[in-house]
């Protein structure tokens, strides 16, 4: 769950739709290189994807007693958050190895970002490990690591699914000093984009409904959508957070994505 905290309520957004949401993003990339990458579609279905694993747990949000707030994917514990990452990319392998050996790559990329230590954590290192291998072996690809389609297409992974990130996390219109620290400085990795020429896009919100890019990667403006849940912090205190965030309607976000 990606939530974010307003003085009377929770914005809950459910995190597979968010992943559709980054998918959504790498659609309308404006990167020839992208594009005719012989494992295009795969790519795409791995940004649609990769958060996957998070539909089970968010069907029954969680609460954090020690710190009274709903537990996001920031914070879950980390065993069943694991154990549902791995849940998911099996699923993902599936229906494709290469989806899944990206994803593998880029949540491997997340953890070791995190700095933390655990030893189930390093069980599920080295479960992922042989997947890559296996998957590696299973599409006789020499040298992942160093493999520049495979690095272009992570990089996509990343941006798309930050840029969705910057959507769920800011309060909209919010200006840039009061931003989620994240982005502040801009997407890391973007710079590496063919239709960015080494700049790293910077993000900018115009209003409430209406977010700028510099330099701008897509082929031309265009508007998402975003659904969430406003939960009142009374209801959660009445009812438990599962109930009240059922008892609470849906709420429909629409942005328009746009050049600076």
């Amino acid at each position: 769950m990606i939530c974010r905290e307003r003085k009377d309520d929770w914005v809950m957004f459910d995190q597979h739709k968010h992943g559709l949401l980054a998918g959504k993003f790498a659609e309308a990339l404006h990167s020839a290189r992208f594009r005719i990458s012989k494992r295009w579609k795969e790519a795409l279905y791995a940004v649609k994807d990769h958060d996957r694993g998070w539909i089970y747990l968010d069907d029954n949000p969680f609460w954090n007693d020690t710190q009274d707030t709903p537990y996001t994917f920031m914070d879950f514990p980390v065993a069943v958050k694991l154990t549902f990452y791995s849940k998911g990319l099996d699923e993902i392998q599936v229906n494709s190895p290469y989806a899944a050996l990206l994803c593998s790559l880029h949540f491997e990329r997340l953890l070791v970002q995190a700095n933390f230590e655990h030893p189930i954590l390093t069980k599920y290192m080295e479960q992922e490990q042989k997947r890559r291998k296996h998957i590696q072996l299973e599409l006789d690809l020499i040298d992942f690591t160093n493999n520049s389609e495979l690095n272009y297409d992570l990089h996509v992974l990343k941006f798309c699914d930050d840029l969705s990130l910057y959507l769920c996390l800011n309060e909209p219109g919010v200006d840039k000093e009061h931003e989620f620290p994240w982005w502040r400085d801009g997407f890391a990795v973007s710079e590496y984009f063919d239709c960015t020429e080494g700049e790293i896009i910077q993000a900018y919100w115009k209003n409430p409904t209406t977010v700028e890019l510099s330099p701008f990667p897509f082929d031309s403006a265009f508007s998402v959508e975003l659904t969430c849940r406003i939960v009142s912090k009374r209801d959660i205190v009445k009812m438990g957070i599962t109930e009240a965030y059922y008892k609470t309607e849906e709420t429909h976000y629409s942005f328009q994505i746009q050049s600076r």
